[in-house]
């Protein structure tokens, strides 16, 4: 996917969780980098049938009315079939055949690296191992993650896990006894990055999360690190999977893997390490809270 498909499918991804005011500014930030032509004026409607939508949440129904039919007008006059997003708009009929719809099973130019060598104590035994659906819990979550639209996913394994390399996965062992950072260099050492980062024992994430993940780095290339956040009662928490840079990759490549600390590294990031809000509580899942696996 492109910069662009990014955007316009994290806004469908917002849009999907009924998240107008987010799906409005992604789409916006996609209508403002496009050249002009048809598809920079499909998008200026999709902005505003966004913009229409959350109007219409604060009760203004009569102004979301307004600017729905301006959308409407502005989809009727692009002319020619646009392919804007990986999802269906509640648009009317003769609307919707305006859109043609992106593959959806396009890749993302990211690698997804898979932490599961740890000695699982408080799982009695390695998660890596974990039946679920008759499948280890290791190979279900690198399905997953394949699933979603990821190129490769590099698993670093507990030693007792026997390797299995397919395509588009490759299996490491790790040191059971060594820090998590040292199992994320050994998976680093074979890919430049950028990379998404998830625990084996956090649920694999949705399509829309790794979406908005890459594009809030699409929109911002001062972006080093990006986490999905969830906002509830207590404020805004912090899940899984953590989007890496190429160039933060690097940068973790050098550290003491003895000594540094992956969320130390990543509060040093500033204002480069950013809070991506979705609606999906999926990731803030955990094995050892929740006490099932994903």
């Amino acid at each position: 996917m492109t910069d662009l498909d990014l955007l316009v499918a994290a806004g469908g991804a917002a849009w999907d969780e009924a998240d107008f005011h987010a799906a409005h500014g992604w789409w916006e930030a996609a209508w403002l980098r496009e050249p002009e032509g048809p598809r920079r004026e499909g998008l200026r409607a999709l902005t505003q049938w966004a913009a229409a939508a959350h109007v219409d949440t604060l009760g203004r129904s009569a102004a979301a009315a307004r600017i729905r039919d301006r959308a409407r007008q502005r989809f009727r006059r692009t002319a020619t079939r646009l392919a804007l997003a990986p999802f269906a708009l509640d648009l009317p009929s003769d609307d919707r055949e305006d859109l043609r719809l992106r593959d959806q099973n396009a890749l993302f130019e990211t690698t997804a690296v898979l932490l599961a060598a740890g000695h699982g104590r408080r799982a009695g035994g390695p998660k890596a191992l974990i039946a679920v659906e008759g499948q280890p819990l290791w190979l279900r979550q690198a399905q997953r993650l394949r699933g979603v639209g990821l190129p490769q996913v590099i698993a670093v394994l507990h030693p007792d896990v026997a390797l299995r390399d397919a395509p588009g996965l490759r299996a490491l062992h790790g040191d059971p006894d060594a820090t998590p950072l040292h199992s994320l260099q050994r998976a680093l050492a074979a890919t430049p990055g950028p990379v998404l980062l998830l625990p084996v024992d956090c649920p694999a994430p949705a399509r829309g999360v790794v979406v908005r993940l890459l594009a809030a780095a699409a929109r911002d290339p001062l972006v080093q690190a990006a986490r999905p956040v969830v906002q509830d009662a207590d404020g805004v928490r912090g899940g899984h999977p953590l989007w890496l840079a190429a160039g933060t990759c690097q940068q973790l490549r050098a550290l003491d893997a003895q000594r540094g600390r992956l969320d130390v590294f990543l509060r040093g990031l500033g204002a480069g390490y950013v809070d991506v809000p979705v609606a999906d509580r999926s990731v803030l899942g955990n094995f050892n809270r929740d006490g099932v696996a994903h």
